[in-house]
């Protein structure tokens, strides 16, 4: 198993939010978090990322160990986290006064920085490397539909537009894992598909993927395995022809009818 999540859990205060979370995943499988609010999605995407420290349980990346509760809270622990996953945030979280190109070279570009400061690279070492940080960035703004829109501001991109900035800016990084935060919630229908559609592509690249969504028929059809979080708990999980054709999970059931019933 390429990622292994065991017995994950986190509390805010009296309200226990993860109730030891157990799942794993193929190297270049897509797995989506489906749920209600509240029931604990988004608070698991941010454990595994290391952007929230889970109370309890561990994570393995290609069987080895990144995260273990019991040991490790210090910032060393999360950088090495971090390190092994991607994270596509709904509101963007571009830099403002940067533009395209410099919102995706902007992280890779600091660490060769900081390597030149510490006398680890020569200068020359840290011009050829950052001038390779630019030229994957704009095979990054190719390959998201963007190379026209290098120079622009965030100010200056549509919605979908600065979507698409913020998962090759998570590329640039090479992350084992490239994980989603309800990608498509702040965007317009219009241009959900702008979106959706790099995503797809993605997967059909075999990259490996967390996705939580609340669109239904794009988990569907995109995913090879899907979670039900309910409560805090996975209260259904399995392949999208199981999971949709689940009968005896009522809570479920009720979530999904909403989404059919919206789509009506």
């Amino acid at each position: 198993m390429f990622l292994e999540v065991k017995n994950l859990t986190k509390s805010f205060g009296e309200t226990q939010v993860l109730q030891g979370i157990n799942f794993g995943l193929e190297k270049g499988q897509v797995l989506s978090i489906i749920g209600s609010s509240g029931s604990g999605k988004t608070t698991l995407l941010r454990c595994i990322n290391a952007l929230e420290t889970a109370d309890g349980g561990e994570i393995y990346v290609d069987g080895n160990k990144i995260f273990d509760a019991a040991e490790q809270k210090n910032k060393k622990s999360k950088t090495k986290n971090i390190l092994n996953f991607g994270f596509v945030f709904q509101s963007f979280n571009l830099f403002p006064q940067y533009t395209a190109l410099e919102n995706i070279t902007l992280a890779p570009s600091l660490k060769i920085r900081e390597a030149y400061k510490q006398k680890s690279i020569t200068k020359d070492e840290m011009k050829e490397k950052l001038a390779e940080i630019e030229n994957n960035a704009l095979s990054l703004l190719a390959k998201v539909g963007l190379s026209e829109k290098k120079n622009s501001y965030p100010c200056q991109l549509s919605g979908g537009q600065q979507q698409r900035v913020s998962i090759a800016r998570a590329l640039a990084l090479s992350p084992d894992v490239l994980c989603f935060d309800e990608p498509t919630s702040a965007l317009d229908p219009e241009i959900t598909g702008e979106v959706l559609k790099i995503i797809k592509s993605l997967a059909a690249e075999n990259m490996t993927m967390i996705i939580v969504t609340h669109e239904m028929a794009f988990a569907r059809d995109v995913s090879d395995k899907i979670i039900f979080m309910d409560g805090g708990v996975i209260s259904a999980e399995g392949s999208p022809a199981e999971l949709f054709a689940q009968r005896e999970n009522r809570r479920l059931q009720a979530f999904l009818s909403s989404f059919y019933d919206m789509a009506k």
